[in-house]
This record gives C-alpha cells, sequence and structure tokens, in this order.
C-alpha cells in the first residue's frame, strides 16, 4: 500500500508519495481438501474461512515517483514489485521507448499497456484477479505541448480490467491514490461542524507543496496510533512540474552508505 498525492495548482503540478513497500502474506492450501476431524470427510477449502493474511514491511526506501521524458511525472502504488522487479526498474525501461511528443493521456494509455502485459506474465490467468481489485496504480501528471496552461493527471489502474481516466476536468483540485481513509475523513463533509477544502485556485506552489506533504505526513503519523498495519511511511518524495520548467525535484531521497 501507499499514499500518493497529486495536487494541481495554477502555477503548477505538486507530486508527493511515501517510501513504505509491504507485503501481505495469505495463507495457501497445498491440497484441494482437508479431512474433517471428527468424520474424516473430505471438506473443500472453498468452505473454510481462512485466518486473516498478515501484512508486514519490507523496505522504507522504495520508489514511488518518477520523472518521464524531464517533463511528466509518474506516481505509482499498489504492488512495489512485479515480475521479480521493482516499478521503477519498469519505469525506466517503459521511458526508453516513449516518443518525445507524447501527451499525458498517451503516456497513461502507453504505460497501462505495459504494465498489463507484466502483469499478464506475473499472474498468467488475470480472470484469477477479483473484479475492483488493481494491484497495479498510477498517477500520470504533466502539461501537452499544445495546452500548457491546463495541468492533467490522468490515473490507470491495472487488475482484471483497467481504468484509465482522467480525474483535471473539474478544474484545480487534489487527487490521493493509495491508502487514503485519513484524508477522507479530513475531506469528510460534516453539516454539522463544516470545515472547508482549500481553494487550490488561490494556492501559491509553495503552500501546494506544504498542503500536499502535509497530507501524506498526516497518514503516516496517524497510523503510529491505529491498531492496524502500517501502510505508509518511510522519507517524502516531492516534486512539481511547471509549464517553463517541467519536472523539478524538491526532496529525493539519496542512496547512502549508514555506518555500523
Amino acid at each position: 500500500m501507499s499514499i500518493t498525492i497529486s495536487l494541481r495548482v495554477s502555477d503548477g503540478i505538486v507530486l508527493v508519495a511515501d517510501s513504505l513497500a509491504t507485503v501481505r502474506a495469505v495463507p495457501i492450501p497445498q491440497e484441494e481438501f482437508v479431512k474433517c476431524p471428527e468424520c474424516l470427510g473430505k471438506i473443500p477449502y472453498s468452505r473454510i474461512i481462512a485466518p486473516p493474511s498478515t501484512m508486514f514491511a519490507v523496505s522504507q526506501t522504495v520508489n514511488k515517483l518518477f520523472c518521464l521524458l524531464g517533463r511528466f511525472g509518474v506516481l505509482s502504488y499498489g504492488t512495489s514489485f512485479i515480475t521479480k522487479r521493482t516499478i521503477q526498474s519498469h519505469i525506466l525501461e517503459f521511458e526508453r521507448n516513449l516518443p518525445e511528443n507524447c501527451t499525458v493521456e498517451e503516456i497513461a494509455k502507453k504505460l497501462e499497456v505495459y504494465m498489463r502485459r507484466e502483469l499478464t506474465v506475473e499472474v498468467i490467468d488475470l480472470e484469477q484477479i477479483k473484479e475492483g481489485e488493481y494491484p497495479l496504480s498510477f498517477q500520470v501528471a504533466g502539461y501537452d505541448e499544445d495546452d500548457m496552461e491546463t495541468p492533467k493527471t490522468w490515473t490507470l489502474n491495472i487488475g482484471k480490467t483497467s481504468l484509465i481516466e482522467p480525474v483535471h476536468e473539474g478544474g484545480y483540485s487534489c487527487t490521493f491514490g493509495g491508502d487514503g481513509r485519513i484524508i477522507q475523513r479530513l475531506w469528510q463533509d460534516d453539516p454539522q461542524n463544516p470545515i472547508p477544502l482549500p481553494n487550490y485556485q488561490l494556492l501559491s506552489l509553495q503552500d501546494a507543496i506544504e498542503y500536499a506533504v502535509f497530507l501524506v505526513r498526516t497518514t503516516i503519523d496517524a497510523q503510529k496510533f491505529i491498531p492496524m498495519p502500517p501502510t505508509c511511511g518511510g522519507d517524502i518524495d516531492v516534486a512539481i512540474i511547471t509549464p517553463t520548467d517541467g519536472f523539478v525535484w524538491i526532496r529525493k531521497k539519496e542512496l547512502d552508505v549508514y555506518s555500523i
């Protein structure tokens, strides 16, 4: 799981992502039936309520925010590893075959084709994936060369089927990906105690950076006090995309060597 943010304001797009990678351990039946301890009859596994799966962190340094062609950004949430490779390695390979004159929509659709192929290699039969479950999800953001006034974000969810849709058409706004339960509570409309959302149209780029980081940091911090496995954490990476400068890193974790 992850928490990612794509925030669109008049001066640009802010992209923020956490760095935690988790895996879910699910009991895998080795046989088609088990024996009843009383009557010794066979019971199909499908009739047995399995114990809850266990989620645990495998890394706090995974990259989920990527630059494409120097002017687009991709946020990844969901599976961090596929076909024995990180999402980062796939994005690097994907970028090498991108034409320079792509639009945000074209990148989203090309990424769906690439990642669906990799998911098919991993799962073999996509019909095994439950309807409405999406192991791979992305936000693709940037500006089209023929429309430098409109910051665009397309969301991409890949599972048994794929959902590709624009989320910028309502104007300046904020889109989260991953575990957005804390954010949804912050945004929840309560007629008795109304708290207005930010006026995104009036936010400066600095305001937008601080608000996007606030949403991610609040999600991470809240999980310290909630009896649940952590779904978000690690360093917070931040980048912006502007019509004039393209993709610019604001904060990016670097490789390091720690003394023992």
